[in-house]
C-alpha cells in the first residue's frame, strides 16, 4: 500500500501580492513547512513520495522541491488552474508510481504551513483499514470547514479528469455522492491567502468561550 503526496504549486498568489509560497514564515518559506512536514511522512512510512506540480519557469519552487527530496513537475503550460495542475500531478504519478493496486493520493496545499505529521497519519491509518476511500480531517478549532489534505483512494483518481476552474476534488465528489470520512483532529490547519493571513498565525488562538 503506497501513499503518494501531491503539493499543487503552480498558483501565482495574486491575493498575497505574488510569489506566496516563497513568503517567510519562521524563517522558512510557507512550502518549504509543507514539505518538511511531508519529509517527516516518508520517514515515517506514512508517504512513498511527493510530488510538486509547479509552473514551468518557476526555478524558485523546482529548486525547494529538490532541496527536499521530492519530485518537481512541471506544467505544460505557462499558468494552469487547479484543476489541471492536480491532473498533471497525478499523471506523473501514474507514470513515476508504482504499479500497487493499492494505492492513495494525499493533497496538501503549499500555503498551509501548520500541517501535522499526526493529521497524516490518522488519515493513512483509515485508508489503510480499508473502510473510506476519501479521508480528510476536521479541525475542532474550525467546525465545519472542510479540513486538508485529503486524502483519495486510486479508484477515485479519474474523477479529476471532471474538476474544473480553481476547484479540487471536493465539489466532483460531492456530485457522485461518493462517501468522505472525516477524522476529527485538535487545532486547525489554516490557508496563507494575504498578507493578513500571515501574520494571523503568529496570533493567540482565541480563548474557548465560558460554559
Amino acid at each position: 500500500m503506497r501513499v503518494y503526496a501531491l503539493v499543487p504549486a503552480a498558483g501565482r498568489g495574486t491575493r498575497f501580492g505574488g510569489e506566496k509560497l516563497l513568503a517567510k514564515w519562521q524563517d522558512r518559506e510557507l512550502i518549504g513547512h509543507v514539505l518538511l512536514k511531508l519529509g517527516g511522512a516518508r520517514a515515517a512510512g506514512l508517504v512513498s513520495l511527493t510530488f510538486v506540480v509547479h509552473r514551468p519557469e518557476d526555478d524558485a519552487i523546482r529548486n525547494l522541491a529538490i532541496e527536499y527530496r521530492c519530485h518537481a513537475e512541471a506544467l505544460r503550460v505557462a499558468d494552469g488552474e487547479l484543476s489541471y495542475t492536480l491532473r498533471t500531478g497525478i499523471e506523473a504519478i501514474r507514470t513515476r508510481g508504482s504499479t500497487d493496486p493499492d494505492q492513495a493520493l494525499l493533497v496538501c496545499h503549499g500555503d498551509q504551513p501548520m500541517l501535522r505529521l499526526d493529521v497524516i497519519r490518522a488519515l493513512v491509518d483509515v485508508w489503510k483499514q480499508g473502510s473510506a476511500k476519501a479521508v480528510r480531517p476536521s479541525y475542532r478549532d474550525t467546525p465545519g470547514e472542510p479540513g486538508h489534505p485529503l486524502l483519495i483512494d486510486r479508484t477515485l483518481w479519474h474523477l479529476a479528469a471532471e474538476i474544473r476552474g480553481d476547484t479540487g476534488f471536493g465539489p466532483v465528489l460531492a456530485r457522485h455522492a461518493v462517501p468522505v470520512r472525516t477524522i476529527s483532529v485538535a487545532g486547525s490547519n489554516p490557508d496563507v491567502d494575504t498578507a493578513a493571513d500571515l501574520a494571523a498565525l503568529d496570533s493567540p488562538a482565541p480563548a474557548p468561550a465560558p460554559a
